[in-house]
């Protein structure tokens, strides 16, 4: 045997060693799981008791990644019930927009750095609509009862006592669960909403339809159409869009500023 065909054996040799030792460290968490939980009961590898107890060990991952996902969920949501920061971080998003469109770069970098603005801008007015709207609206019992009479989902909810007692003590969480569930740049589920909970009519906001449309380029795309060619977008368009968007913000921020005047006179 040749002294190149000896180093090859070895390395290869060395080769499953680490890929041996790499499967045993990822797999170590699962046997420490079926000690902990089965001892000798799980028999040895590749035995039908064996191969319950992985099969109870993926069970039990897959749950605790539900639990997970779920406290994820729940600590989102009470963001959004608790904080009162929505607009300032619209604000500052647009600031950083403004800012950015004034680096200096040319032909495809631009239209990247555009298409990303372009992203961010309107995904900026989506967090702010679903933020400010879930905030308003779990924060007072008449804003529920509102949303509740006017909603189709909601207001067709049938529930028993017992359910009736339980969603009651976490009210606030059942109606933001629901809200978040909504897709906030759906402007059409979004627009009537505003008005009939909070009384807030959008007005024309057909900029904001386009604006949407392209966003969906920009994203699935990076910035082209189904036929390959570049959406229209550009430095003076995103800062319409920033103007737009700043506008329709104050708007809201105004309707919600009577909202909450209107509530401080009734204590």
């Amino acid at each position: 045997m040749s002294k190149a065909h000896r180093i090859q054996i070895e390395e290869a040799i060395v080769g499953r060693a680490k890929e041996e030792m790499m499967r045993q460290e990822e797999l170590q968490p699962m046997y420490d799981w079926i000690e902990e939980n089965y001892g000798d009961e799980a028999g040895e590898e590749g035995s039908e008791e064996w191969e319950q107890a992985v099969q109870a060990f993926e069970s039990y991952c897959v749950r605790q990644q539900q639990r997970e996902y779920e406290s994820y969920l729940q600590d989102e949501l009470e963001w959004y019930i608790d904080s009162q920061s929505q607009i300032g971080m619209f604000s500052t998003q647009m600031q950083s927009i403004s800012e950015l469109l004034n680096v200096q770069v040319y032909n495809e970098t631009q239209f990247s750095l555009l298409v990303m603005l372009h992203s961010h801008a309107v995904a900026s007015v989506e967090s702010y609509l679903a933020s400010t709207f879930i905030h308003k609206v779990t924060n007072s019992d008449d804003l529920i009862r509102k949303l509740v009479e006017t909603d189709p989902v909601l207001s067709k909810m049938t529930f028993t006592l017992k359910e009736i007692y339980e969603k009651h003590k976490n009210l606030k969480l059942t109606v933001a669960t629901h809200l978040r569930g909504l897709i906030f740049h759906n402007l059409k589920k979004v627009k009537p909403m505003f008005k009939d909970v909070l009384e807030c009519d959008f007005g024309d906001i057909s900029w904001l339809f386009e604006a949407v449309k392209i966003r969906h380029h920009c994203v699935h795309r990076a910035g082209r159409d189904k036929d390959g060619n570049r959406v229209n977008i550009s430095v003076d368009s995103i800062k319409k869009l920033v103007e737009n968007s700043s506008d329709l913000v104050r708007a809201v921020e105004a309707r919600v500023s009577q909202i909450s005047e209107s509530e401080s006179k009734l204590f």
